[in-house]
């Protein structure tokens, strides 16, 4: 028997929760009518604080789930710490499974990942998710992430091309689906950063760590989620203002101190510089592009 457990960190958005546990529930009890049962599966949420109810929500409703609280100065980072800490402390858990409380798996979701865990092939090896987006399934939010230390360029792969089997080789993987040994983190001594990257780059620079000791970073196509895009950062941005606040803004994925942290890091300097450059330039120019076609 293998314990695997989820981790899914939230904080103040009680409605998505609910819809996120029962898609999740639904899929997991798919596989106790259809799996093997060799998987024990354990779902850990830390609430990083939250003051809309959901702590008590989640006590009253899933008695089987292991809720952990955060001061509310976790972020994302700090709450996969504490979960993880969990459950290898306390659980003895074989695999973590990194979790959002919005997304949705396939019902096979965890069929699939009874067959993967039990491979000897997938030992030393960190698998990630096909997520597509919710509204549009057709369309590839993430088959992992690619990222090149020279020239900096860093981005999330959404197409799929010219795989012999339903396996993909990546860089990094984002921090939802994202299935990790524990044995392997163990003996790397490998934890994330949430000193540095508290939040975004959280997921990235800690896969990047994983494959720079030695760790294969592979997609599984077959493993498939869908992803509420609509839910993830800051993404209402109205004008220039909100464009130039998100580059300080912890929510956001263009916070400059945090990226000239990653860059620095996992980049050949100075030659890096230019794709963290190249990045703002397209991010403000975009805004700007976008405002003058509405004149």
């Amino acid at each position: 028997m293998k314990n695997i457990s989820i981790l899914i960190p939230i904080h103040n958005r009680i409605d998505i929760t609910q819809v996120g546990l029962t898609s999740l529930y639904e899929s997991l009890n798919n596989y106790k009518l259809s799996g093997s049962g060799l998987l024990i599966f354990s779902v850990i949420i830390i609430d990083d604080g939250s003051k809309d109810g959901s702590y008590d929500w989640i006590a009253n409703n899933y008695k089987e789930i292991y809720l952990l609280r955060g001061n509310g100065k976790l972020w994302w980072t700090g709450s996969i710490n504490k979960g993880a800490n969990y459950a290898i402390d306390n659980l003895n858990s074989d695999f973590l499974l990194l979790w959002n409380d919005d997304i949705t798996p396939n019902p096979e979701y965890f069929i699939i990942i009874d067959k993967l865990v039990n491979d000897s092939l997938f030992q030393n090896t960190i698998i990630g998710s096909k997520i597509v987006c919710k509204n549009s399934p057709e369309k590839i939010w993430s088959v992992g992430g690619y990222y090149n230390r020279f020239s900096g360029n860093f981005k999330m792969m959404n197409e799929i091309k010219d795989h012999k089997n339903s396996l993909i080789e990546c860089d990094w993987q984002p921090g939802m689906g994202t299935l990790i040994p524990v044995a392997e983190i163990k003996s790397l001594k490998l934890k994330w950063d949430a000193l540095h990257f508290p939040h975004y780059h959280g997921d990235s620079d800690f896969t990047l760590r994983c494959k720079s000791k030695g760790m294969r970073i592979m997609t599984n196509i077959d493993l498939v989620i869908n992803n509420n895009t609509e839910t993830t950062g800051v993404n209402k941005k109205r004008n220039l203002k909100d464009h130039l606040e998100s580059c300080t803004s912890l929510k956001s994925a263009c916070n400059i101190k945090i990226d000239f942290r990653f860059y620095s890091r996992h980049g050949i300097i100075p030659f890096v510089y230019f794709g963290m450059l190249m990045k703002y330039l397209y991010y403000i120019g975009g805004y700007i592009r976008h405002s003058l076609l509405k004149l």
